[in-house]
């Protein structure tokens, strides 16, 4: 596994955001949609191969997954972009300690991800913060991030890479957005989660592109969810007429 880097950027004490896919796809539409929205760089990738192969029409190849690092020097930024998460956990922990391992040479301090944390939350998903040093706690409390009581897990690269960022002497900090489908892209989670973000690095940027697309996958569910149930009460009144008739 190595980095292939095309040229250096000029960075100073960069932030690293990082992401891979997970529940809801979170992580991956947030940080994607950040990175076009700065008009980020690409200036390094890592190739990852599967523990397996894919073939067409019997033809077989080992497919790579590529994960890449994006710049943004005007504001400081680095970001990382995984297509897909190693599928052992092994493999996740190497791949970890190699993207920090490469941030810690670019001189990041500290490195944010993001995941979900399913919820049926009534209005607003709501963000959560994990963080690797409790004197991050307030900084996080005065941006609008809340916080879990009791104990939990963050699985994946999205959890992973903040506890080797911490044991490599970077801090790191998981932003949780609530989600209600795992399976549907959370376009409203992930503008909550942006909001806090960008909030924390002191930047703005427009989510108006977020919001429509989460207007329109609701809208969708919603359609689905009448049709089920309109689905259900002709069931109902079928079983009804077959009991008459019986």
């Amino acid at each position: 596994m190595e980095i292939l880097c095309s040229h250096e950027p000029a960075l100073k004490n960069p932030t690293l955001i990082a992401a891979w896919p997970g529940m809801g796809y979170l992580a991956k539409i947030s940080v994607d949609y950040l990175r076009r929205r700065l008009d980020a760089k690409k200036f390094a990738e890592v190739k990852f191969y599967q523990n397996a192969i894919i073939y067409k029409d019997s033809l077989a190849e080992l497919p790579s997954i590529r994960h890449r690092f994006f710049a943004v020097p005007d504001r400081d930024l680095i970001i990382c972009v995984g297509d897909a998460q190693p599928s052992i956990p092994e493999e996740a922990i190497k791949l970890a300690e190699k993207v920090i391992d490469f941030a810690k040479g670019l001189n990041v301090k500290r490195v944010y991800t993001m995941a979900a944390y399913p919820s049926d939350y009534p209005d607003e998903p709501r963000v959560y913060g994990v963080f690797t040093d409790i004197s991050l706690r307030d900084e996080l409390e005065r941006h609008g991030v809340e916080f879990i009581e009791g104990e939990g897990a963050v699985n994946g690269l999205n959890g992973v890479l903040i506890g080797v960022a911490k044991s490599k002497g970077i801090e790191g900090v998981c932003l949780m957005g609530e989600i209600r489908y795992a399976n549907v892209p959370q376009h409203l989670s992930s503008k909550a989660v942006l909001e806090r973000l960008t909030s924390l690095l002191g930047i703005e940027i427009d989510t108006t592109q977020l919001e429509k697309r989460a207007e329109k996958i609701d809208a969708s569910i919603r359609k689905s969810l009448n049709e089920f149930q309109d689905i259900g009460e002709e069931l109902k009144e079928e079983e009804k007429k077959i009991r008459y008739i019986s």
